[in-house]
């Protein structure tokens, strides 16, 4: 993939509004801007608790990927109805912040963008209440939709859910391994963003070829934003992160760095690292040391390697589709997360 400078990284990650600046597609650009209404709206309730714990992430804006994809994936069909579209992106997003409610839960994370987790703030039954209602009114946005959006969406949620469990029953496994991790990531993250490209190109009419290419496009897509997650996890600074680093590692969810160095680091330290993962309460210098060893082995660069590799299939699936500039927008996201991880 073709490398940009690097002081071209910073000023990819401004913000303009809730739209992150590689979105220079202004059909998109428009549509994301009235996103962010229509989600205030659907979470409302009449119980103005719920209102609010539930509107809690989304208040706190986000990158909005998925509703993008779904914006740019329309732009390859023959007819687009705005309304109908403004649906499936808001339900698509909603299916992702109502796993951001429960994931935190699970992992009893204390922040998330920037600020404090719905359940650190309110509790893990308030939190758990608002990701379940979330959920349900993005199934209720599903159901107005045209076949066949609403069986993909929910073939998606069950991968998800499966992803997520295994996610789960893999926490603390030092033995995990790559390939297997790559199967969850693919239930877990990749299911929703390849959800969002073949949404986008059926609901605007696109042939089957197109379909297919921005499904393998949205799949590939994932897998590399899951990759980039975890090396940032490892290496990024919390104000980058919005939440404290090396959470996952501090919660035994190991990450593709974490996984490498395991496989491929020095014998010595892999012992080390092992022993550090072994502890039952491992405090902060435990866990300042094995991000040290993680960093020493040379294991983020393996891992950044995964995330360019599945990149580049993003990008040779998004060649596929017809040159309009909805295409070069999908081609410029591959390139900002690549350099978002560096």
């Amino acid at each position: 993939m073709r490398r940009r400078r690097a002081g071209d990284v910073h000023r990819d990650r401004r913000f303009r509004g809730d739209v992150v600046s590689w979105v220079t597609h202004e059909p998109c650009v428009r549509r994301l801007e009235r996103l962010g209404p229509l989600l205030e709206e659907t979470l409302a309730s009449e119980d103005e608790h719920l209102s609010e714990v539930a509107r809690h992430l989304v208040a706190q804006g986000g990158k909005r990927l998925r509703p993008a994809l779904v914006f740019l994936s329309a732009e390859f069909g023959p007819r687009v109805d705005e309304d109908v579209l403004l649906r499936a992106a808001a339900a698509i997003e909603l299916l992702h912040v109502a796993t951001l409610y429960h994931d935190d839960v699970m992992d009893r994370a204390e922040s998330r963008r920037g600020a404090p987790s719905t359940h650190a703030r309110w509790g893990q039954a308030a939190a758990v209440t608002a990701g379940t209602y979330v959920f349900a009114r993005a199934m209720r946005l599903l159901g107005g939709l045209d076949r066949p959006v609403p069986a993909w969406a929910g073939q998606a949620v069950l991968a998800l859910a499966l992803g997520q469990l295994q996610e789960t029953e893999n926490a603390y496994n030092a033995g995990h391994q790559v390939a297997r991790y790559l199967e969850v990531s693919v239930r877990k993250t990749a299911s929703l963003f390849e959800l969002s490209c073949r949404a986008g190109a059926a609901l605007s009419g696109a042939d089957e070829d197109a379909c297919e290419a921005l499904g393998l496009y949205g799949r590939a897509l994932g897998l590399a934003f899951q990759a980039v997650d975890d090396v940032l996890d490892v290496t990024a600074d919390a104000a980058l992160l919005g939440k404290r680093p090396g959470s996952d590692l501090r919660e035994g969810v190991y990450g593709l760095p974490t996984l490498m160095a395991l496989a491929h680091g020095a014998e010595a330290e892999q012992e080390r690292l092992r022993a550090l993962l072994a502890l039952d309460s491992p405090d902060d210098g435990d866990l300042a040391e094995a991000r040290e060893l993680i960093l020493g082995s040379g294991a983020v660069a393996h891992a950044t390697a995964v995330a360019d590799h599945y990149a580049d299939e993003a990008v040779s699936a998004a060649q596929r589709l017809p040159d309009r500039p909805a295409r070069r927008a999908l081609v410029q996201l591959c390139h900002h997360l690549v350099l978002t991880g560096r």
